[in-house]
């Protein structure tokens, strides 16, 4: 259900969400920065931009998300001391810049779509009003997202990127001895100066604890998520 952006946002500032977060691959977020938006599945489809495949995508299509923007009220990776599975790239927005772009309405999850094969009721998958957020909307539940649907797969964040956090795999290229983290921050920030954004890039400091190790050891996933695909 779309809610009025301007009432969510204040229920979110309420339960004390000041920033919202979205990860994803280098590949990906380096579409981002050159556009300096954060762009839709079906937008970067369209505009035959370079992103990295997801688990999610076959459900987005069959439910027609591809064009919507999701953003969490916390940093998985941190809350849940494991790799995000969307990504390395944390794009950390700023809650109250976001609202001042009057997006108009958007929408909160109940359930991850990535669920909605159990889920069939539209009541089980999405918050139906500013009432049922303000009771049930818990901050840190990784089923309730905040949902772009009427921003045309594109949302600004020239004004409401507050930082980037990237995490280091510790991983290095055989070939040139080239680490991850060094080849994803340069091209992020060749991404971010075509993109004329400022915004300073940080290396994610693990909590004790931290799983994240486990997934970085999967080279074939590290590649993946690490090494940005050429640029046409």
């Amino acid at each position: 259900m779309d809610l009025i952006a301007s009432k969510a946002f204040a229920v979110l500032k309420d339960k004390g969400v000041d920033r919202l977060y979205h990860a994803n691959s280098v590949t990906t977020s380096c579409q981002f920065l050159r556009r300096a938006a954060l762009l839709s599945r079906g937008f970067c489809e369209r505009a035959a931009l370079p992103q990295t495949a997801q688990a999610s995508d076959d459900i987005d299509a069959r439910e027609g998300l591809l064009f919507d923007i999701f953003t969490d009220s916390v940093d998985i990776h941190h809350r849940a001391s494991r790799a995000n599975v969307y990504g390395p790239v944390l794009f950390v927005l700023d809650r109250e810049k976001l609202q001042k772009l009057n997006t108009g309405r958007i929408w909160i999850t109940k359930t991850n779509p990535i669920n909605w094969d159990k889920v069939r009721k539209r009541s089980e998958r999405w918050f139906e009003s500013i009432e049922e957020v303000k009771a049930d909307f818990t901050v840190g539940t990784f089923d309730h997202m905040v949902v772009f649907r009427h921003s045309g797969g594109e949302l600004p964040i020239d004004d409401s990127l507050e930082k980037i956090v990237l995490d280091d795999p510790e991983l290095v290229v055989a070939k040139n001895g080239l680490d991850y983290w060094s080849m994803a921050y340069g091209s992020l920030k060749l991404a971010m100066t075509e993109g004329r954004l400022v915004v300073g890039i940080e290396k994610r400091k693990c909590a004790a604890g931290c799983k994240c190790a486990t997934a970085h050891k999967n080279i074939s996933r590290s590649r993946l998520m690490f090494i940005p695909q050429p640029y046409p």
